[in-house]
């Protein structure tokens, strides 16, 4: 979606959006709702299904409103995927995924993620490397590093692509950290100290948002990784201004598990008085988030810290609340599943009806081949195969001789009949050979690619295809036979970087006119673009 192809008024709204998101104002929920309502006023979908993503964002960032996230989540998925806005449709599963990770729900979250990368395909955008950043710390969770670095990298190089993202100095600064947590489990000090190396620059930027680089994320990865490579005075710097965010505030559900791992660090240098200042702050915002995987999680960080204070009251507290939050995530997890389906149900049910609509936009309706647009579409991949495999490509271009006048003399209906009789025959064979794939060009004119076949293959079945129609035996006073015929041209060869579709029609629509002057009903296979009297010497005829 383009918002420069809409008014004024829209271009506004969306950059108010885009500024309260990229600030975590509390007006961006505010500037959501207004975009919405705009948008329905414009009553365009692409426009309505991008507001309701951002207001979904802005539940899942700003809220504990589990329920209005989904609500709206699922309104966005549902019109983007019924107009086809596929960069928006993979950032919605992109926060569907990063929703079941929070939830604990590993599996989900790695199909969501795919999907996202699948409507992805094709699309120059950043949306890719946000979705690998989370496939990575699937990795990462599930104990290896190393794989999650090659999808951080990934990432990294994806979201360089766009630096006017709303939050993209944000992602820059995550893949920072992110990597260098791969590079201290791995055991790389040199490595860790280019990351940090990179923060600090990425810091220094003006565009930067520096509450980004000052945030519990950064701050985080600051204390722990100067800490690993023993540089101890901006350990004490970093891990300060970490106590004094974390004692300050309340955290959005992004930072909950930044500040679970930051206590586990401090439990294991001995800061345990720390350890408890923060498990007692976290307290507070924990309550607001009803997410059981969470306070599991939680249950047992107090276990570790109080078996360390040999406190064995606070602990069986903690294995209590552990044991409850496990029968609260088993709950959770099936009524998840079940929300996860019904989303996967309905959207089967838009694809279920997307797929028809597609087949009924690249078909003609009059013969049931595929139409102009069809073969277009096809022909792209079919080139780039035969060129990547070194394999031949034949197109054949056919059509009815005389067959104006045969549809003025015994009247359209039977011009209708003849076309689909014509093009039922040429249906079969593509139906039989899945080398093989037929088109309505137009009008009486259709199209054939042969794919990996040699000249003799491809004449056999042209002259198959001639025959079956001559065995029609339908009567035109206008042809030599008495009987309806065609005139089939053919160019076949490897194709070459410069050679598409376009130059292949030329050539064998060369062979046809060759046919057409000379002898209706033959077929002439050629082997080059340009047309000389060579080229139409070695020219195979039949």
């Amino acid at each position: 979606m383009n918002i420069k192809n809409f008014d004024s008024e829209i271009q506004a709204l969306y950059d108010e959006v885009l500024t309260t998101r990229t600030t975590m104002s509390s007006s961006y929920i505010n500037a959501c709702n207004r975009f919405i309502r705009r948008a329905k006023e414009a009553d365009d979908q692409n426009l309505l299904g991008c507001a309701y993503y951002y207001l979904a964002d802005a539940y899942y960032l700003l809220t504990t409103d589990y329920r209005r996230f989904n609500l709206n989540l699922l309104k966005a998925i549902e019109i983007l995927q019924s107009c086809g806005e596929n960069e928006l449709l993979a950032r919605c599963f992109n926060l569907l995924g990063i929703d079941a990770l929070n939830h604990g729900n590993h599996e989900l979250a790695l199909d969501f993620f795919l999907s996202g990368k699948r409507n992805c395909e094709g699309l120059d955008s950043s949306v890719p490397g946000f979705i690998d950043f989370n496939i990575g710390q699937i990795y990462y969770v599930a104990g290896d590093p190393k794989q999650a670095l090659t999808y951080i990298r990934s990432a990294y190089k994806q979201i360089r692509k766009n630096k006017k993202d709303s939050l993209y100095y944000r992602n820059i600064l995550f893949c920072y950290c992110f990597e260098a947590d791969c590079y201290m489990e791995l055991d790389k000090p040199d490595s860790v100290r280019k990351c940090l190396l990179g923060i600090d620059k990425l810091e220094a930027e003006d565009k930067a948002g520096k509450e980004f680089a000052n945030g519990i994320t950064a701050a985080d990865i600051r204390t722990r990784g100067y800490h690993y490579i023993g540089d101890m005075v901006k350990f004490q710097r970093y891990a300060s201004r970490l106590l004094t965010l974390i004692q300050n505030d309340k955290h959005p559900l992004d930072n909950m598990e930044d500040i679970f791992i930051m206590c586990r660090f401090f439990i294991k240098i001995g800061w345990i008085d720390e350890a408890v200042r923060i498990v007692d702050n976290t307290e507070r915002s924990l309550a607001d988030f009803n997410i059981a995987h969470l306070k599991k999680d939680f249950a047992k960080l107090k276990c570790e810290l109080y078996v360390c204070l040999g406190d064995k009251k606070k602990k069986n507290e903690a294995l209590n609340e552990f044991f409850q939050a496990s029968n609260d995530e088993e709950k959770e997890r099936l009524a998840n599943y079940k929300f996860f389906t019904d989303i996967r149900n309905r959207l089967y049910a838009i694809e279920k009806e997307n797929v028809i609509l597609q087949k009924q936009a690249s078909t003609d309706p009059l013969t049931g081949l595929g139409n102009r647009y069809g073969l277009n579409k096809f022909a792209d991949a079919a080139f780039e195969k035969a060129f990547d495999l070194k394999r031949s490509l034949a197109v054949e271009i056919l059509d009815i001789d005389n067959f104006k006048q045969y549809n003025d003399t015994y009247g359209h209906q039977a011009g209708d009949e003849c076309l689909t009789q014509v093009a039922s025959i040429i249906n079969e064979m593509a139906r039989e050979n899945e080398l093989i794939h037929a088109f309505r060009y137009g009008g009486d004119e259709f199209v054939i690619i042969y794919e990996s076949m040699t000249d003799k293959e491809v004449m056999e079945y042209a002259t198959m295809l001639r025959q079956a129609v001559i065995d029609l035996n339908l009567s035109s006073k206008y042809s030599d036979k008495g009987i309806v015929t065609i005139s089939q041209g053919i160019r076949n060869s490897v194709p070459q970087e410069t050679t598409k579709l376009w130059d292949y029609m030329y050539a064998a629509d060369n062979a046809l006119y060759q046919v057409k002057e000379h002898t209706k009903g033959e077929i002439i296979m050629l082997h080059k673009a340009v047309i000389s009297q060579k080229s139409l010497d070695d020219a195979t005829h039949l």
